[in-house]
């Protein structure tokens, strides 16, 4: 009875001079469930290595054009080729031809005449070599690969047991890249300060998120930031982990810097501000004495301007707490309409005698936000205080509106009859200090910190800030924002 066909796969390239033994060993093989093709002389063995990549090779020792043995060098000689075993199959029984054989690459030999049931052994342990081999080589090229890299990368196993840590990821965590192999990444960051926190790394079905690791009691401090992503098996299982991360110390640092000076620089304006405006306002009261009709005008002008100021004072203060401090995540739930009316107002006394017209379109069904007012206000006045300002002072329009988007998120959007926004210029509109003039004039207020701080506060609680705009067609600036019935952060988002 013959035997059952062994479906293992594989492809093999059968290279002999003489068709009756091609045959014969073409036969035994797609028996067992294997390809084959066919290679009549060396020449004619290497271009079908080149154009087919067998998975295992079954090599006549005497070969017309190029022999067997200078056909096993040239293979092991290409790395393309390195890998795929080779069986010499020959009637040559001298052990000097076998030493040969095994010098020029070989990885096993038969004689005929074979055994079927010993050629199918060899083949398939062969098989199972060559795929070690090429998992081997693919691991190697890996390593070489992201040892040189400017960013640490740990990879772990489905129960966060590290694989693979390069050089530079044990240099910022400021471990040995020895004997690190095999630890659990918890233990690995053990002296880190992990955002968001390990347990929600777990618990996370989210692809890819964000990270920070902090050691401020180190000395100096130290921090990285980078991405943690998930390698999901075939049912949705953790099968590997990637942490890749970069050195930011030196930015942190720089960043502090700037607000500490920001921060000192607003409150040694604000002190005298607040003087100058409690006299004038004492003035315009009459506590002085009665104030003449031009003298009262000149007053009014002059506490609108400090008054202006001292927005722009509250707005750096706002600015150097934001890169100071860590920002809140988590938030109370805010009526949005309720909140856009009370922008709205502030606005108007903002600037007085200009009109407006506002369409405020938010649905009554419309579901809270989730974020802390307090920030939430403040990039609606940035929104709001832009639309008014870049509008013509004669036509100025402004359109709000609200609407639930992906995972129940809230979208705010705020457009404008303003200028527009040149094409050359959306990579700085969001950027420090930066105010989109074709020329400086100074006659723009503000110091273009405004869509930085709303950047910054939206990204804090989860969502993302843009917008839309083209050339004398006004501009749409959009931002999202957790709603009531939103996922907890960090679940079930997608990257």
């Amino acid at each position: 009875m013959p035997d059952a066909p062994q479906q293992v796969g594989g492809k093999i390239l059968v290279v002999h001079d003489y068709p009756a033994n091609v045959k014969l060993l073409e036969r035994s093989l797609q028996a067992a469930g294997y390809e084959t093709l066919a290679a009549c002389d060396g020449q004619e063995a290497l271009l079908k290595v080149q154009s087919d990549r067998p998975d295992l090779i079954l090599l006549d020792a005497v070969l017309p054009k190029i022999d067997g043995f200078e056909v096993c060098r040239r293979l092991r000689a290409d790395e393309a080729t390195a890998v795929i075993p080779i069986i010499m199959v020959t009637a040559l029984k001298d052990t000097e031809d076998r030493i040969r054989g095994l010098e020029a690459g070989a990885d096993d030999f038969l004689s005929r005449p074979f055994d079927r049931g010993e050629l199918l052994a060899r083949v398939k342990g062969l098989l199972q070599v060559k795929y070690y081999r090429s998992m081997l080589a693919e691991r190697e090229k890996f390593h070489a690969v992201i040892q040189d890299l400017s960013h640490g990368i740990v990879i772990t196993d489905g129960q966060w047991r590290v694989q693979t840590i390069s050089r530079r990821a044990a240099e910022l965590l400021r471990v040995s890249d020895e004997g690190q192999v095999g630890r659990n990444l918890a233990d690995l960051l053990a002296r880190f300060q992990v955002e968001p926190s390990l347990d929600a790394l777990r618990r996370s079905a989210t692809r890819s998120v964000s990270v920070e690791l902090s050691q401020e009691d180190a000395r100096p401090p130290r921090y990285l930031a980078g991405r943690y992503t998930r390698i999901e098996g075939p049912r949705g299982e953790l099968y590997n982990a990637a942490l890749v991360f970069r050195d930011i110390t030196e930015m942190r640092r720089k960043e502090k810097l700037k607000s500490d000076f920001l921060s000192l620089f607003s409150h040694k304006l604000k002190h005298p501000l607040t003087s100058v405006m409690v006299r004038l306002d004492m003035m315009n009261s009459g506590h002085y004495g009665p104030v003449p009709q031009a003298m009262a005008d000149a007053l009014r002008i002059a506490v609108s301007k400090i008054r202006e100021l001292s927005d722009l004072i509250e707005k750096v203060l706002a600015y150097a707490a934001l890169t100071a401090t860590e920002l809140e995540r988590a938030g109370q739930l805010v009526e949005v309409r309720d909140l856009v009316d009370r922008t709205r107002e502030r606005i108007a006394q903002r600037y007085p005698g200009r009109p407006v017209e506002w369409q405020v379109a938010l649905d009554a069904a419309l579901p809270h936000a989730r974020a802390p007012e307090e920030l939430l206000s403040i990039v609606l006045d940035n929104l709001l205080d832009n639309a008014v300002k870049f509008s013509p002072p004669d036509q100025a329009r402004v359109r709000v509106s609200a609407r639930e988007v992906r995972d129940r998120y809230l979208e705010v959007s705020v457009r404008d009859s303003g200028p527009g926004i040149r094409t050359q210029d959306r990579d700085q509109v969001f950027t420090d200090f930066t105010q989109l003039e074709d020329s400086f004039t100074g006659n723009i207020t503000g110091i273009g910190l405004g869509l930085a701080t709303a950047k910054r506060l939206v990204e804090s609680w989860g969502g993302l800030i843009d917008f839309e705009s083209a050339p004398q067609e006004g501009s749409r600036f959009f931002f999202t924002v957790p709603s009531e019935f939103s996922p907890p952060a960090g679940e079930n988002r997608s990257a």
